[in-house]
């Protein structure tokens, strides 16, 4: 079972790349991990009482998770595990460590995704994922299956391979 992680600024049409992935293993269940990037905090105040999961949880719209329960129930035969986790950090060791940590196969890394981060202290990972040495995919959406404009919960619905 491969275990792929999707960066993701909790959009919809971020989630939309899991149909891609169901297309390319149709024949093996797969753990999808959709990971959101936060950076540490700077001061020394905010640090001390910083938790992993203290205000984070709120940057997950309810449309966002109504747009996981309907993959979850729309790929139950392909995706045995569908879950969030928030990477904190922005240095390569911190990713790699990350990775491991979540036994991560494959990265996929969105061509064509516009990142619009949630809070002040989310940020792209693309340049973190482009550098480090694990397998990545490259997806790009097709123009006709998704379009940039529609980003709602209606489109993961039409979306079909």
């Amino acid at each position: 079972m491969k275990n792929i992680l999707i960066p993701t600024d909790f959009s919809i049409r971020s989630l939309s790349y899991v149909h891609s992935i169901v297309a390319q293993h149709p024949y093996e269940q797969v753990n999808i991990i959709l990971m959101h990037a936060l950076q540490m905090p700077d001061s020394l105040f905010d640090l001390v009482t910083y938790t992993r999961n203290s205000r984070h949880v709120e940057l997950i719209s309810a449309d966002f998770q109504d747009g996981c329960e309907i993959i979850r129930n729309k790929y139950s035969s392909a995706i045995h595990q569908l879950k969030i986790e928030f990477f904190h950090g922005s240095t390569r060791a911190a990713l790699r460590n990350f990775l491991l940590a979540q036994n991560i196969d494959l990265i996929i890394q969105p061509v064509d995704h516009e990142y619009t981060p949630p809070s002040k202290r989310s940020y792209d990972p693309e340049k973190l994922i482009s550098k480090c040495n694990y397998p990545k995919m490259k997806i790009q959406l097709q123009k006709q299956r998704f379009v940039a404009n529609r980003s709602t919960i209606s489109a993961l619905l039409l979306a079909t391979e």
